[in-house]
């Protein structure tokens, strides 16, 4: 069975008693956005998304959607990830922005009531080198490179698909990856990208969550809940 399907319906319970909904964006997302189109309940609820792409799911298959200019505070926000990486000082760090919604993502996560992030148990496994998805403000460019590059990080511009050039977020920004040994103190990390001036947001995720659900295809689960 599909490790995604499986963290997916079992997360539904974590988020069927919530009148306000956050949604983040990917695949086990849309699988969860399929799965909840089947459940009555869910299409009473009111629904805030993290992505352009999560908010059309969303719209067409019915549900309610708000805008993130409401401000409105959702009661819980369900998102999955790209790697957890524990670290030795007992932090849980996620790393997210593999779809280029990493702003979008951590303004839901940080204002939220409650924060459940799902995935698949394979997820634990994290390669040698990460890649840190940085967001930044177009005409700050080859200022941020700069400072990057001269801290001796390799950092490359993400390019789109669908044209030529850079990948433009949902808010109109760059989206840069950085190479990181996953050996560094990433929570750090993200406190010293954030000072540069022209960063908006990192994919970097430290200790952000209340509850992790993880699965896999076998159908073994394994919850970590925040101490």
């Amino acid at each position: 069975m599909d490790a995604k399907e499986i963290v997916a319906k079992y997360s539904t319970d974590y988020i069927k008693d919530k009148k306000i909904i956050g949604i983040g964006t990917g695949k086990t997302i849309r699988k969860l956005i399929e799965t909840i189109s089947d459940i009555d309940i869910f299409k009473t609820k009111q629904y805030m998304a993290s992505s352009i792409d999560s908010e059309i799911e969303l719209s067409k298959r019915g549900f309610s959607v708000i805008s993130l200019f409401s401000g409105i505070i959702p009661d819980v926000y369900i998102d999955s990830f790209d790697f957890l990486i524990r670290e030795n000082n007992g932090k849980i760090v996620l790393i997210k922005g593999g779809g280029g919604a990493l702003f979008r993502e951590k303004l839901l996560t940080v204002n939220s009531k409650e924060r459940i992030f799902i995935g698949e148990i394979s997820k634990l496994k994290v390669p040698k080198i990460l890649q840190i998805p940085i967001e930044i403000v177009p005409v700050s460019l080859s200022y941020v490179l700069t400072s990057l590059t001269s801290q001796g990080f390799r950092v490359k511009i993400r390019e789109s698909q669908g044209k030529i050039g850079p990948l433009i977020s949902d808010n109109g920004n760059i989206i840069l990856d950085m190479e990181v040994d996953n050996t560094q103190d990433l929570c750090k990390l993200n406190n010293e990208l954030s000072n540069i001036v022209g960063v908006i947001e990192t994919g970097i995720f430290c200790d952000l969550y209340d509850t992790i659900i993880l699965a896999d295809t076998d159908g073994r689960l394994e919850i970590i809940k925040k101490s």
